[in-house]
C-alpha cells in the first residue's frame, strides 16, 4: 500500500475554498485504477486540513498524478489561500517479512 497525505494551512476565510478545491480532486480520483480512497479530513483542535489518499502501489499513484492534480492546476492563483505551502507526506508500507531466530 502506499499513501499521500497533503497538510494544508488555510489563512483564515480561505477554509472552504481549500475543501472545495480537494473535493474537486477526490472526485476526479473516483474510480481511478488502483485508488483505495480519498478524501480531505479536518483537523479537530487547529487549523490544518489533510489529504489523505490510499492506493494499491506507489506506481497506481504516480500514473494517476498528471490527471488528478490538472483538476486543481487553476485553484488559489494568487497564492492567497495558504500561510505556508502544503506539505507533502508520502507513505510506503512498512509491514516487515518476519525473521527467524538465529
Amino acid at each position: 500500500m502506499f499513501i499521500h497525505m497533503s497538510i494544508h494551512r488555510p489563512n483564515p476565510g480561505y477554509e472552504q475554498a481549500v475543501l472545495d478545491s480537494m473535493n474537486r480532486v477526490r472526485l476526479a480520483a473516483l474510480g481511478t485504477r488502483g485508488l483505495l480512497d480519498i478524501g480531505p479530513w479536518r483537523e479537530v483542535e487547529g487549523g490544518r486540513i489533510v489529504g489523505i489518499a490510499r492506493w494499491e502501489t506507489r506506481a497506481h499513484w504516480e500514473a494517476a498524478l498528471p490527471s488528478l492534480f490538472a483538476v486543481a492546476e487553476d485553484d488559489d492563483p494568487d497564492g492567497l489561500w495558504y500561510a505556508a505551502p502544503p506539505e507533502r507526506i508520502l507513505l510506503e508500507d512498512a509491514e516487515a517479512e518476519p525473521r527467524g531466530d538465529g
